[in-house]
């Protein structure tokens, strides 16, 4: 969900604080998933678009740049590179690292924070336009890591010289393990994260990229299950209730890797895996309990820290580390992310 202005808030970023807002207030209605869809089929299938006019400035990058640093500091398994978090990495491990986007938009995080670090990544969005750009933007070569080239110029200008630079970077990505994103068009309501394929409200837009190494899911396959070494859940959460959070949130620990299915043991203060919500966040009421409120314009939940602690709670999830995304602007709610287990 991206950044908005007051007068077209948007869950799926950091919206405008409203001071204390919720606190004298009833109980709210749900969210209507219906009314959500309509309103982002409103959007424009851009990052300015989904980022609610953020989308050109610094938050795109600020952002961006601290969840791929909170992956690698809880997730040992991805520092499969020399960084100076290590200098000396381990191997990278038998299995395929895979991580779940959900209400992925058109694939900015799968893009720029998960697949830089994981061999496969599931997407999964609901608005049709939003899936198929991300579908189209990475089979046509747009995206870092999942590099194309064409036919080979018969010119010697500029041409030429862009047609280098791509099968440069196609010979140096097939010298890796390969990447491969399977974008699937269905809502949260209903999802399996273990079968994201299952059921008639899923449908496969299709896989880009190939698997050359590491053991894995045959991504694209209906019943084919697959297993996550991260599931990354970021502004849209908010439209499902309770309710459904809860039972979304226990079908996605139940797809997470268990440490005992690998080889190689974490290291000390890292994880196997872990599921990351990363969310708008209001003020709790003056009483200290959990708020919620409902925006009617895209019909999204904003919840309070202790509402999310009811949530996790309920989820039987445990909150290993969270964080406030620092580098936002003043006038937007507060953002943070939990690592959960």
């Amino acid at each position: 969900m991206p950044p908005a202005p007051a007068a077209q808030t948007q869950q799926s970023a950091a919206k405008r604080q409203k001071s204390n807002v919720g606190s004298a207030l009833k109980k709210p209605a749900g969210p209507d998933y219906q009314e959500g869809i309509r309103y982002w089929d409103s959007v424009p299938a851009s990052v300015d678009g989904v980022l609610g006019g953020y989308g050109n400035g610094p938050v795109p990058h600020i952002e961006q740049l601290s969840s791929r640093l909170l992956l690698l500091s809880l997730l040992p398994s991805l520092h499969t590179f020399a960084s100076p978090l290590t200098p000396t990495p381990s191997p990278p491990p038998a299995h395929r690292l895979t991580a779940l986007d959900v209400g992925a938009g058109i694939g900015r995080v799968t893009r720029h924070v998960l697949l830089p670090l994981f061999d496969d990544v599931v997407l999964v969005e609901p608005v049709d336009k939003f899936v198929r750009e991300a579908q189209r933007s990475a089979a046509s070569g747009e995206w870092r890591d999942l590099p194309r080239v064409g036919k080979q110029p018969s010119d010697d200008g500029g041409n030429m010289t862009k047609w280098k630079e791509d099968k440069r970077k196609v010979d140096e990505a097939k010298q890796g393990r390969g990447k491969r994103v399977l974008c699937v068009k269905g809502g949260l309501q209903g999802l399996d994260p273990a079968y994201p394929l299952r059921g008639d409200m899923f449908e496969s837009v299709g896989v880009v990229g190939e698997a050359t190494a590491g053991e894995g899911a045959e991504l694209g396959i209906d019943d084919e299950e697959v297993v996550y070494d991260a599931i990354w859940c970021q502004w849209c959460l908010g439209h499902m209730g309770h309710e459904d959070l809860v039972a979304f949130l226990r079908k996605s620990k139940a797809a997470l890797r268990k440490s005992e299915d690998i080889t190689e043991e974490p290291k000390a203060g890292g994880y196997t895996s872990l599921i990351f919500v990363k969310e708008n966040v209001c003020e709790d009421a003056e009483s200290g309990k959990g708020n919620e409120f409902l925006d009617p314009e895209d019909s999204s939940l904003t919840r309070s820290n202790n509402k999310w602690s009811e949530v996790f709670k309920d989820a039987g999830l445990e909150v290993v580390k969270e964080e406030v995304q620092h580098g936002m602007p003043d006038e937007l709610f507060m953002v943070k992310t939990w690592a959960l287990r």
